[in-house]
């Protein structure tokens, strides 16, 4: 007899695991159909939400489903046919991990390669939402003491360190080059005490939570409900440029113009103090799962209310099933392999999945001539334009709509200012609110006349970019050049020297007051991205300094007042870049940037600028052009306003090609033989270094062409799905060419590529070429049996391979020359590939976090780097390369800046010993950073902290809620990372100064 929920299926013969998943998928199809309220939860404002959720192990050994139909569950013991997504275990112990996991652990468990996914992940995060449905309060226990055993992993002993010294100030010595109006441009008579608005603002930062948002996706959701997405509500095939800018314009027009309290700056990323925002598009289903989880996990919990959860269960997410980026591909392009790669995290993860971001707009053209401005510019173009070439008019007009809308949001803006300076009882703050109201009346509909009216133009632009396109990895630009003219306009009208003093007060005020204001909101991170990219906020990078567009000194009075607020702050968020270009910015400005780096800890890292010219060389830029470049995202180079180079488009973990170069195709953790067959460590295949080195070079270039073809996919799928007409307009050459910069139409295209492993993989080959062909002390299939073991017994071989092998980063001129032979081969294989808007890939040497978690995915390594452990971060040495840190620099720029044209990071902890004083401490950063640069070094970042704080910082977060560290290419608080990252940090080598 048959349940009319369940199917009853034989049991006899099944395994005990078996038998419990199909038992616990029973009780659940029982709980849903019998309880009215959880049955509620099968349905969204669309109707019910029918899916079916496959399970099995690798073995078969477990063989199970469920699917919902219609308001009903049922049970299967089996895999079913129409399975939206499978889940495949490793084992049978994996089953029963998971069973006892909280939802958050299902991605980690991912991550892991415990468990493969297959089908569509957002169903698989619909199905995780219903089993915490379930098991909500289970969970949240569960969460509280996994939290409880994390942090009594973290507490080390610790030498009750007092913590960072406390910041002095050095004095300019006489009037800086290239500063016109601050009489010591060091600013050191400021300090954060002197705003007490922005110490209000910063003890908001590190206290409030930051809370899920939902206004975004769920005025988005319900235009395309309404108006249709592949066709309008007529039934014709949407222009995706049109629909989406008239969803956009819906957006702007509709959201709440929120004036922040004692703010001087106008409008919010989202309704919260501190808001994540939703990309429903991209990757924002995966959260669906973790809804009720994230509020109670141990790294950057969210809080979400019930009303977020209940719109975002049946008002957003299930409309979006197939409308993302990462299911496009799935769907249009049958489940390619390299989609396969990227899911099992271990080889790649690419950032356009969830964002195309990595640009920068052309805001000194927005500045100068205001959204009407542009829409005058783009009438023009239209009345030239035939009406045969629809393509182009249609993305003239798309962007005319994304226009309008940002003036609806400014306009609103307005509104509330004035509405609330009407009711304001501080006069000071009534002035504020009125002066605002006349600012958003004016920008940036029209162009901007003072330092005000910018930096309220640009926020309200920045606002809007992230309206339509993911907060991750959009950059600001060289604010210090753009802004300076209003500086300059507005302090000559000042008439006394005190009028003069008060105005550069209120300039390092509103500049403070916009750093905070990138602060208001967060990328979406679901648990699994505190593993990936811990940290990280949404990395809005400012570029400072370097030389002009006409090749003269850059540096202003505006860069001194960033430099002054960077240091104040202290935050790890916007990420500040500086540009120093030798023999032409002054030293007494690289001597700053020491000093900021000392007082902040972690910030800003440093740009050799001829170097990173040299890396872009090939590809023939206009020297203007070339020399106006501008940091993106961590560390990587775009030509400011002309350029959709994506650079962060994947993480590319090079270990992953000599793991599968030593086991023939094979990649270890993920038990695939996915690569070419590419030679035997075993059968001998390898009787030369030169024979293997190619079998690396083969797997490296078989991942790399899988990676770029999957990035090329996800690139068709914004096309289809998410063209950007608001960025297309602020992009030079998308105007002329009638182009979105998703299909080419911006100057310069690229795509920029992390290669991260880079001093693992060249430790690696050293130890096997010195150790096994050169010197002959081990045999290859010995070495390959002891890294499989993790040198468990070989204990002999790891102290010959430590003993042994030069390292790069000791100064062994054959190391250098390893690791030049694969940064050029590597530049070479992503060079040769064309992206899906004409441009080239580019080679960049830096790996936010990901060093950690590669690493964490990664077994042993013939350099003697034990399974688990991390990578180096960036392209820096390991950590008992050298007792020298001459070493490593002599060796880190040795390396030919022409095949890193993607920029490297290269990170350095430096602490100044106790008997300094504060100017001999800066001088000795100071004279490390310059002797990196006279030798051609490209980057620099510095954690100018010491390993006892840091040990002192997990024992005592509470202490240390400001402690700003250096990951790789980005800045994170050290207490927010996970135990892995924090221990990574502690264990860099460190240098005294």
């Amino acid at each position: 007899m048959k349940s009319s929920f369940v199917e009853q299926e034989s049991s006899q013969g099944w395994g005990v695991t078996n038998l419990l998943a199909h038992s616990l998928l029973k009780l659940m199809a029982i709980s849903f159909n019998r309880r009215p309220a959880l049955k509620e939860y099968l349905r969204w404002d669309g109707g019910w939400i029918d899916m079916s959720i496959g399970m099995e192990t690798e073995s078969g050994s477990v063989r199970q489903g469920i699917s919902f139909r219609d308001g009903h569950a049922r049970v299967h013991s089996s895999v079913p046919d129409d399975a939206n997504a499978v889940l495949v275990f490793k084992d049978e112990a994996t089953v029963r991990e998971m069973i006892s996991s909280p939802p958050n652990e299902l991605f980690n468990l991912l991550m892991k390669n415990k468990i493969v996914p297959r089908g569509n992940l957002a169903y698989l995060q619909l199905f995780n939402f219903l089993i915490s449905v379930l098991m909500k309060n289970k969970h949240i226990k569960m969460l509280k003491k996994a939290s409880a055993k994390e942090q009594a992993g973290k507490n080390l002993k610790s030498n009750g360190s007092s913590g960072p010294r406390a910041p002095a100030y050095l004095r300019a010595k006489h009037r800086e080059k290239g500063v016109k109006y601050l009489e010591d441009a060091y600013l050191s008579d400021y300090s954060i005490e002197d705003f007490p608005r922005l110490k209000d603002f910063l003890d908001i930062h590190f206290t409030v939570r930051p809370a899920i948002c939902h206004e975004r996706p769920l005025l988005l959701t319900e235009f395309f409900m309404k108006h249709g997405f592949e066709k309008d509500a007529d039934g014709n095939d949407w222009v995706p440029e049109l629909r989406q800018a008239k969803a956009f314009r819906h957006l702007m027009e509709n959201r709440k113009p929120i004036i922040r309290k004692n703010d001087l700056v106008a409008g919010t990323t989202t309704t919260k103090e501190i808001g994540v925002v939703i990309y429903p598009d991209t990757h924002g289903t995966m959260i669906w799962g973790e809804l009720f989880s994230t509020p109670h996990r141990l790294l950057n919990p969210y809080d979400v209310d019930p009303e977020t959860i209940d719109v975002m269960h049946k008002k957003v997410f299930p409309f979006w099933f197939h409308r993302n980026i990462r299911e496009w591909v799935r769907d249009n392009k049958g489940y390619p392999l390299c989609q396969k790669l990227d899911e099992r995290f271990a080889v790649c993860f690419l950032w356009k999945t969830a964002s195309l971001s990595h640009t920068i707009v052309d805001y000194p053209k927005i500045l100068s001539l205001g959204t009407t401005g542009l829409i005058k510019e783009i009438d023009g173009e239209l009345a030239k334009t035939p009406a045969k070439n629809k393509e182009k008019r249609d993305l003239l007009e798309a962007m005319k709509i994304t226009f309008q809308g940002i003036n609806s949001y400014a306009a609103n803006l307005a509104s509330q200012a004035a509405l609330e300076a009407e009711v304001e009882t501080d006069p000071a703050r009534r002035k504020e609110l009125s002066r605002l109201a006349a600012i958003c009346r004016r920008v940036p509909a029209r162009p901007a006349r003072t330092l005000d009216e910018a930096v309220n133009a640009m926020w309200i632009i920045w606002v809007a970019i992230h309206m339509e396109n993911t907060n991750a990895g959009f950059s600001l630009g060289r604010l210090d050049q753009w802004l300076q003219p209003y500086f300059e306009a507005d302090i000559k009208k000042q008439k006394s020297a005190k009028a003069r003093e008060e105005y550069i007060r209120h300039a390092i005020e509103l500049v403070g007051c916009f750093y905070m204001r990138c602060t208001d909101h967060l990328p979406l991170v679901p648990d699994i991205g505190n593993y990936l990219f811990g940290g990280s906020s949404s990395d809005q990078a400012i570029t400072l300094g370097g030389v002009t567009p006409d090749g003269k000194d850059a540096v202003n009075d505006m860069t001194y007042i960033f430099l002054k607020v960077t240091e104040m702050l202290k935050i790890r968020d916007p990420n500040v870049n500086a540009r120093y270009h030798k023999g032409v910015n002054s030293e007494a400005y690289l001597r700053r940037l020491a000093e900021v780096n000392l007082n902040t800890t972690a910030t800003p890292s440093i740009h050799n600028d001829e170097a990173v010219m040299d890396s872009l060389a090939e590809f023939r830029y206009p020297a203007k052009h070339l020399r106006d470049w501008s940091a993106t995202g961590c560390v990587e180079p775009t030509l400011s306003g002309r350029h959709m180079g994506h650079t962060n488009c994947m993480m590319f973990n090079m270990v992953a090609a000599l793991e599968m170069a030593m086991n023939n195709g094979r990649h270890p953790l993920m038990r695939w033989d996915v690569g070419p067959k590419t030679g035997s460590v075993e059968n001998g295949d390898f009787d030369t270094f030169e024979k293997f080195y190619k079998a690396f070079c083969a797997q490296l270039d078989f991942l790399a062409g899988q990676t770029c073809t999957y990035n090329n996919m996800l690139g068709e799928a914004h096309q289809a799905l998410r063209p950007t007409p608001l960025l297309s307009g602020m992009i030079d050459g998308c105007i002329s060419s009638g182009k979105d910069v998703t299909k080419g139409g911006a100057r310069y295209n690229s795509s920029g590529t992390a290669l991260i492993g880079l001093a693992d993989v060249t430790d690696s080959l050293m130890a096997i070429k010195t150790l096994i062909y050169d010197e002959k002390k081990v045999t290859f299939p010995d070495m390959l049996r002891a890294v499989q073991r993790n040198f468990k017994g070989d204990e002999a071989l790891l102290a010959l391979i430590k003993n042994r092998t030069p390292l790069f980063g000791s100064g062994d001129k054959e190391a250098v020359a390893m690791a030049n032979r694969i940064v050029k081969f590597a530049h070479d294989t992503f060079g040769k590939r064309t992206n899906y808007r004409g441009g080239k890939y580019t080679a960049g040497f830096w790996s936010m976090s990901n060093h950690v978690a590669f690493g964490n995915l990664t077994g042993a390594l013939p350099s003697g780097r034990l399974a688990g452990k991390p990578f180096t971060p960036g392209l820096t040495p390991e950590a008992h390369a050298s007792k020298s840190l001459l070493d490593n620099i002599r060796d880190v720029s040795q390396l030919k800046a022409e095949n890193m044209n993607n920029n490297i990071a290269f990170n350095v902890k430096v602490v100044p010993a106790a008997s300094d004083s504060h100017e001999e401490a800066v001088e000795h950063i100071h004279s490390y950073a310059k002797s990196y640069m006279d030798l051609g070094g490209m980057q620099m970042q510095f954690n100018v902290v010491s390993t006892a704080v840091l040990r002192d910082a997990m024992e005592n977060p509470d202490q240390y809620r400001d402690l700003l560290v250096r990951i790789s290419g980005y800045n994170a608080y050290f207490v927010t990372l996970n135990r892995d990252m924090q221990i990574e940090l502690i264990e860099r080598a460190e240098y005294g100064v």
